[in-house]
């Protein structure tokens, strides 16, 4: 089983609204996970933060890595059970009537990180499929095109 998450999808918004969405501390808050201490910087430390579960107190711990906006940001990210954090890279692609997104997210080990790994792809699918959109799309219904 890969223990890697890689999930594409396209957009019909530009780089920039897709880009905003990704950066900005209240529109991550709204699609994503709270979250009130993020800052577009490298080597900031930020969390979100949603609801406990299991094994989980809700709380990731997250550590920007590289930014080259807005092509570009890639994080640690660390919750639950994970003894080392995992690595979430966002790439974005300009094409003509909108944004490629590409998600990736590694570094899951063991048999606690396969069972991690399959939660957060369940929620990754989710979160991409219907949350990122409808927040672009202000929560209008939009025809979202898989590229997986």
């Amino acid at each position: 089983m890969k223990q890697q998450i890689r999930i594409n999808r396209f957009y019909p918004y530009s780089i920039e609204e897709v880009w905003a969405a990704l950066t900005d501390k209240s529109a991550l808050s709204e699609w994503l996970m709270p979250t009130e201490n993020f800052e577009l910087k490298v080597h900031h430390e930020f969390q979100f933060k949603t609801k406990p579960s299991v094994g989980f107190d809700g709380i990731v711990y997250c550590k920007i890595l590289e930014i080259d906006a807005p092509r570009r940001i890639v994080y640690h990210w660390q919750g639950g059970g994970m003894k080392r954090p995992t690595t979430v890279i966002w790439n974005l692609k300009s094409i003509e009537d909108g944004t490629l997104v590409s998600l990736d997210h590694f570094g899951f080990e063991g048999l606690s990180g396969m069972m991690i790994r399959y939660i957060l792809a369940f929620g990754w699918r989710k979160i991409l499929r219907k949350l990122l959109p409808g927040y672009l799309a202000g929560n209008n219904n939009q025809v979202i095109k898989t590229l997986e």
